[in-house]
């Protein structure tokens, strides 16, 4: 149909046919174009289910549709400050070339993306086009800002030492480099002005940016569901750039590495003391495990992985360790707890009692900390360090003043001017290791954020540990960063996409803040995802049994809605055995669930999806099934208010929200209609401490928070069009977790009160 229009071109109104013509060029190219799909297998490691710590390769196939697949080329400069690295990427350019022009015959789009050289592209057709695509709806509110730690990395250990920044040049080679750089009349630490010119830009097709909404423009313009990032170098830019792996792996977007068309900037000289490429395999390991999954060139240009020249040497030699340092000069992972009770200087790592060690850890400070004229007051932000009186405390290298509290906490004032605002900063205490060291405390007017977690220690004070050669940025390793909390209602995504099937439902969250979630990696088996969001199969449900709506009781064990087998299971929390706590062969499908603020009761939803009926039950203690509605509509989500008086339940079909009075015995009365919505149908719901009720709108790809008068309070993105339940979590019960079937995935953001459960 597309080409009939072209075919009697020449019988058309010339108006119609100019018409016509703007059409064909403005529309993005998944429009117009239909092209043989991208076939890649990701790579991606997954937590074992038996809590050991260990890791086991996953490889997944998937078919990419080109014209919804971008590659970004990050930082391939046309000059470094490290020759080695120079030398490294020169090996890898011709074939990263090849890839990216196989990218682009199979319709993808490339952003081409050399940090701090954008004036060199100023006129350039591929900048230009980048700048003039349309604001997104749903940027991401800190798009272009640097990412350092996303929570699926908080523990883990980061694989090398970068803080010395990575440079592994030979010193007298780096001298007579820096000095080439100078008489050329560049910088000699920020060499850079333009991408290599070995890398082709298409004036008609590619793109220029460095900035992160830039690239989220041209992402949701082009309708892009696939990322690759390819270029320099991973720990740093590849991975941490605004437009980088972690900014786009938690802002919801399907992103994976290119592990062969990448380098680090790692110095065997440095923990963990092995060579330059087995330090970038260790970091693509921590990428697969916590970040994104990785693919390789060969899967779209044939032949074998790309390996450096040093790299194959390396193999012949069966050499990857090198010894110029002793492990004792190695800055050590600490856990720092916030209690006096709880303190330890290290469940990794124990410091040496009683001698003067430095720790540090990098801190990013949003910019609404930072009141002014509060600050002007006396009351802007401060440190409090507990059970302190003579320590010392750095930011990015500049010594700060303190004053001692009325409760013994020393307070360092934080000025605007020592830090790098919206930006992440080193900081450095040093203490004499007579006190316990209690995790520090950042306090604002309205804000406390408890620097609670992993730090690096040294023995030893002195200035040379107050400071590092890069930027915080750029030398910290992901475990001891601590990002300032998102502000409320912030959507992001908890888990990989594809991890679990299109079935996802459950959720609900156990008393340590892990998120129980149904059908993880195929249908009829529950996953177990941390707070920080590591996924692993938890049980598999008995044959031909499919969970759906999930909730816990005080004694850890849990319900599951089994809707093949008209079930609902319970699953215990020691053994993980699975028993049949209640059956009806009345039921359609049990669906959701809602448990009595006592919780010894349970209501099911029970939708007839193909007539657009549905019912309601009760299930008591003693597993007895007692039927309290039929003739409703699809019924779906279902919820207890807390003061456990109320009831609740949609209908996704009718898209009506109903109440109904709850007796202490369970028992219903007093139909009544709180909302009806004229589009998009609903799915989970669940209510907060106040007794506002959140209800997935699926297909509308938000979560709506309503009272329970039906006024619409706010509405939330979720990254996703179909979600389809959720539940309250988190250490305050404030954080919100979103299953979304189109990613196959989970979503959370942070809201003002706790949810009920």
């Amino acid at each position: 149909m597309l080409n009939r229009p072209i075919t009697a071109r020449l019988i058309l109104p010339k108006r119609l046919f100019a018409t016509l013509a703007m059409v064909l060029t403005v529309l993005p190219a998944p429009t117009i174009l239909a092209q043989a799909p991208l076939e890649v297998q990701l790579k991606l490691q997954r937590p074992e289910p038996d809590e050991s710590g260990q890791f086991s390769t996953v490889n997944r196939n998937e078919k990419w549709v080109g014209t919804q697949t971008a590659v970004i080329v990050c930082d391939v400069w046309d000059y470094h400050h490290s020759p080695n690295a120079v030398a490294r990427l020169e090996q890898l350019l011709p074939r990263l070339d090849q890839v990216l022009e196989f990218a682009r015959n199979q319709g993808a789009i490339i952003i081409h993306a050399p940090s701090d050289c954008m004036v060199a592209y100023e006129d350039h057709p591929a900048r230009q086009r980048a700048t003039a695509a349309p604001r997104a709806s749903d940027q991401p509110h800190d798009i272009v800002s640097w990412c350092s730690a996303i929570p699926a990395e908080e523990k883990a250990v980061y694989p090398i030492d970068q803080s010395d920044g990575g440079e592994d040049d030979d010193r007298s080679v780096h001298a007579e480099w820096a000095a080439k750089l100078t008489a050329m009349g560049r910088n000699p630490n920020m060499p850079w002005q333009r991408q290599n010119a070995a890398i082709t830009i298409d004036s008609e097709k590619d793109y220029i940016s460095d900035r992160g909404d830039e690239v989220w423009n041209i992402l949701t313009h082009r309708k892009i569901k696939n990322v690759v990032l390819t270029g320099v170098h991973t720990n740093m830019c590849v991975l941490g750039r605004p437009f980088g792996l972690r900014q786009l792996a938690r802002n919801g977007k399907h992103v994976v590495l290119m592990r062969d068309m990448t380098d680090t900037m790692y110095n065997p000289r440095r923990w963990p003391y092995v060579s330059h490429f087995e330090g970038t395999r260790r970091v693509i390991s921590h990428i697969e495990r916590y970040v994104c999954p990785t693919i390789t060139s060969d899967q779209w240009i044939g032949g074998v992985p790309f390996r450096f020249a040093g790299d194959r040497k390396e193999s012949e030699n069966g050499s990857n360790r090198t010894n110029h340092e002793t492990p004792a000069n190695h800055w050590r992972a600490v856990t720092i707890d916030a209690t006096m009770d709880r303190a330890r200087e290290g469940s990794r790592q124990k410091a040496a009692p009683e001698q003067p060690h430095s720790l540090r850890c990098i801190v990013q400070f949003p910019a609404r900390w930072f009141d002014v004229s509060r600050e002007k007051q006396n009351s802007g932000t401060t440190i409090h360090l507990p059970n302190q009186t003579d320590a010392r405390l750095w930011i990015n290298g500049v010594e700060q003043e303190s004053r001692m509290s009325k409760n013994g906490h020393q307070i360092f004032p934080v000025p605007h001017s020592s830090v790098a605002v919206d930006d992440l900063n080193l900081l450095v205490v040093q203490i004499d290791g007579k006190r316990k060291f209690v995790a520090p405390q950042i306090r604002t007017s309205e804000e406390l954020y408890v620097l609670a977690g992993t730090w690096q220690m040294k023995v030893g004070h002195g200035e040379d540990k107050t400071d590092m050669p890069l930027p915080a940025k750029f030398g910290g390793s992901s475990d001891i960063v601590f990002n300032a909390p998102d502000p409320l209602w912030t959507p992001r995504a908890l888990t990989r996409a594809g991890e679990f099937t299109t079935g996802i439902e459950g959720p609900a969250c156990d008393k340590n803040g892990n998120v129980f979630v149904v059908n993880f990696e195929k249908q009829g088996t529950i996953g177990k995802v941390t707070p920080e969001g590591m996924a692993s199969l938890h049980v598999v449900l008995p044959e031909g049994s499919i969970g759906n709506g999930i909730r816990f009781t005080d004694d850890g064990s849990f319900f599951v809605a089994d809707y093949t087998q008209h079930n609902i299971l319970k699953v215990d929390p020691d053994n993980k055995a699975i028993s049949i706590h209640a059956h009806h062969p009345d039921m359609n499908q049990p669906n959701d669930l809602a448990l009595s603020p006592d919780g010894k009761t349970l209501y099911a939803s029970d939708p007839n999806w193909k007539d657009g009926s549905g019912k309601l039950w009760r299930i008591d203690s003693d597993g007895t099934v007692t039927q309290l509605a039929a003739e409703m509509g699809t019924t779906n989500g279902i919820e207890v208010s807390p003061d456990g008086k109320t009831l609740y339940v949609n209908e996704s079909k009718q898209r009506n929200v109903w109440a109904f009075d709850l007796t202490k015995q369970g028992s219903i009365s007093n139909k009544r209609l709180i909302k009806h919505f004229d589009d998009h149908g609903f799915d989970g719901m669940r209510c907060d401490v106040e007794g506002n009720l959140y209800i997935t709108r699926h297909g509308k790809g938000t979560v709506i928070k309503m009272t329970p008068g039906g006024e619409i309070l706010r509405e939330i993105p979720v990254l996703g069009k179909r979600p389809s339940n959720l539940c309250f979590g988190g250490p305050d019960r404030r954080t919100v977790y979103v299953t979304e079937v189109d990613s196959q995935r989970l979503v959370q953001f942070r809201v003002d009160q706790p949810g009920r459960e």
